[in-house]
């Protein structure tokens, strides 16, 4: 009984130890793309968050991102938003995970009626699930 309620003990520990904001902060790193924009271009578009909180925009001209941290479960992503006349102008999102598998990152950006979620896969895995519509292309 005695070793039981030492195990327990560990395992409350192990538990308690794990800091559910460091394991989004792990699984986020990578490249994230829109599964419906690859669908229907075939072109990858989406975000590269890096170690240190680096993030660039991937195959997005107008937007050059520079930094990515999570806080309280929203990710906070910063840089400039680029227009036509080469002026930058601040770019600033918070947006709420709603679900982080090495796979799928699901953000919410709003709540309210209609709730607007986007959705991006991993580059590691999106051409394996997502088939680009031909058809659409031309």
């Amino acid at each position: 009984m005695r070793n039981l309620l030492c195990i327990g003990l560990t395992l409350l520990c192990l538990a308690c130890a794990s800091d559910p904001q460091k394991e989004m902060e792990k699984k986020i790193i990578g490249e994230w793309c829109n599964p419906y924009t690859y669908e229907s271009t075939g072109e990858l578009k989406g975000f590269h968050f890096k170690k240190g909180g680096v993030c660039e925009a991937i195959n997005i001209p107008t937007l050059d991102l520079k930094t990515w941290n999570i806080e309280e479960g929203y990710l906070f992503i910063k840089g400039f938003s680029l227009k036509g006349n080469g002026e930058k102008e601040v770019y600033e999102t918070k947006e709420k995970i709603d679900l982080l598998t090495t796979d799928s990152l699901c953000l919410l950006a709003r709540e309210s009626n209609p709730r607007l979620l986007f959705l991006y896969l991993n580059t590691k895995i999106i051409k394996e699930r997502v088939t680009v519509d031909t058809l659409l292309r031309k």
